[in-house]
């Protein structure tokens, strides 16, 4: 009968200074040529921010039209996870927080005059510009900001950072390229990438596959399916046993990165992570 050895790494095992990285100590030195090594299970927070100041793909720009022409509104994204209804959610408290809005008189509505939208029988983000009319309509309210144009026209949106382009799946520019007169509809051209982080790859630095260039990988978890914020949970069915390097160790190393091995940058870094070791040779356990 196989005999399995579990070691618990949690926050506590934080290497200082990281967000990352896991250091576990073992009591005494630990020949570790005979020594498997599997993940048993993992559960981590999904905190990983995708739209960030560090990585350029936080800002972009809204022409409004005005009575006197237009207005170029300026938005930067605060650090965060972010879907493309979460980008919409932003735009619109933005347009409404400074007063490009019209507000129904009976319901409360808040109306604003352009969205980001996902198309996925396409695979595309779309910005969606709504003419404004040359007055406020009958029952409505205006924003402390708003003015009607001369002659009917909608936003238009600036990407004007090629990362939060590269988020989108828009190219730099103006899009639609002149101001709508009508309803308008702007798709992606690129594939949007809204997060850049696909997988988490736990690496091990004891580890030693010789038939992967990535030697020091032992599990990969996907993120698929959860939420922002949410935690993520991994138990393998069946234990991928990963033999480790020759040689006396006092300590062992576990990494989180994404799937080109890019360390990953946790907001939340609370893990926990049951490794199991067990011996090859099973005839030694004894000796």
């Amino acid at each position: 009968m196989s005999v399995s050895y579990p070691l618990i790494i949690t926050r506590n095992n934080l290497v200082a200074g990281s967000t990352n990285t896991y250091k576990y100590n073992f009591s005494s030195n630990v020949d570790m040529g005979n020594i498997d090594i599997g993940l048993g299970s993992a559960s981590i927070w999904f905190s990983w921010r995708n739209i960030t100041a560090a990585k350029g793909n936080n800002t972009f720009s809204i022409i409004h039209p005005t009575l006197a022409g237009s207005s170029t509104l300026n938005l930067t994204i605060p650090d965060g996870g972010y879907d493309i209804s979460d980008l919409n959610n932003y735009l619109r408290y933005y347009l409404v927080n400074n007063g490009y809005y019209i507000q129904n008189n009976s319901t409360n509505e808040q109306i604003v005059y352009c969205k980001l939208q996902v198309n996925p029988s396409i695979y595309a983000v779309e910005f969606v510009s709504y003419p404004m009319p040359t007055a406020l309509p009958s029952g409505y309210t205006a924003g402390s900001a708003i003015t009607f144009p001369a002659t009917v026209k909608g936003p238009q949106l600036i990407v004007n950072q090629a990362g939060f382009g590269t988020v989108i799946g828009f190219a730099l520019g103006t899009f639609p390229a002149v101001q709508p007169t009508v309803l308008t509809t702007s798709t992606s051209t690129l594939v949007p990438q809204v997060s850049d982080v696909t997988n988490v790859v736990l690496t091990l630095d004891s580890a030693m596959n010789p038939f992967a260039p990535n030697s020091k990988v032992i599990h990969s978890i996907s993120p698929a399916g959860y939420a922002y914020a949410s935690l993520i949970k991994s138990e393998p069915s069946e234990i991928s046993w990963v033999p480790q390097q020759s040689g006396w160790r006092q300590s062992i190393t576990i990494q989180l990165v994404n799937q080109n091995l890019i360390p990953l940058e946790q907001y939340d870094t609370d893990v926990t992570i049951k490794l199991l070791l067990r011996y090859r040779d099973q005839s030694c356990i004894n000796r």
